[in-house]
C-alpha cells in the first residue's frame, strides 16, 4: 500500500515540475528581449520628471522620435496565462496601439507599485528584429523599452482599447 501511495505521489511531483517548466519556458525572457531592443534602437529617454516632460516631449516631437522608434511590421501579444497561444498583430490594430501609447493623453503621472504582469507585446522590424517592448498588468501599469518622454510614468488612463486587442 505504502509503495503506490509513493509512487501516485511521485507522478503527481514529476507533472506539476513539467507544467511549471513549460510555463517558465513559454513566458518571454524580458532582460533578453531588452538587450535585443538595444542592439537595434538608439534612442532611450530618461524617466521624465514633472518639470521636464514639457521640454523633452517638444525635443521629441523635432525629432520625429516615437515608440518604438523604427517601423513597426507585427508585434506578438503574450498573455501571462499557459493556456493561451501567442497572437500577432498588424495593419490597423497595431497602428491604433501604437498611437494609442504613443499619446501622452493615454497616461496619469504615478504609478501603482510593484507591477504584476499580464500581457507582453514585443515588437518586430521587417527583417524580425525585436526593436520593443511593452509590458502591461491588469490595473494598467503599462511599461515600455525603449520609452519615450509621453509615456509619462506608465499608468494607463484606461485599459479599454488594450481588452479590445485582447479580448477580441
Amino acid at each position: 500500500m505504502k509503495t503506490k501511495s509513493t509512487k501516485y505521489l511521485f507522478s503527481i511531483g514529476l507533472v506539476s515540475v513539467i507544467l511549471v517548466g513549460i510555463f517558465m519556458i513559454r513566458r518571454p525572457n524580458i532582460e533578453n528581449i531588452k538587450n535585443q531592443i538595444a542592439e537595434n534602437n538608439g534612442y532611450f529617454a530618461e524617466t521624465p520628471m514633472i518639470k521636464e516632460y514639457d521640454s523633452l516631449c517638444k525635443t521629441e516631437d523635432e525629432k520625429g522620435i516615437f515608440f518604438p522608434n523604427k517601423r513597426v511590421t507585427y508585434a506578438k501579444l503574450t498573455q501571462n496565462d499557459f493556456w493561451k497561444k501567442s497572437e500577432i498583430l498588424k495593419g490597423h490594430e497595431l497602428t491604433e496601439l501604437l498611437e494609442f501609447l504613443n499619446d501622452s493623453s493615454s497616461y496619469q503621472w504615478g504609478e501603482l507599485g510593484t507591477p504584476e504582469i499580464h500581457y507582453y507585446l514585443t515588437y518586430f522590424d521587417q527583417n524580425d528584429h525585436c526593436i520593443g517592448l511593452t509590458t502591461i498588468d491588469l490595473e494598467g501599469m503599462a511599461y515600455s523599452y525603449p520609452m519615450t518622454a509621453r509615456m509619462k510614468w506608465g499608468m494607463l488612463k484606461e485599459m479599454k482599447l488594450i481588452d479590445e486587442l485582447i479580448f477580441e
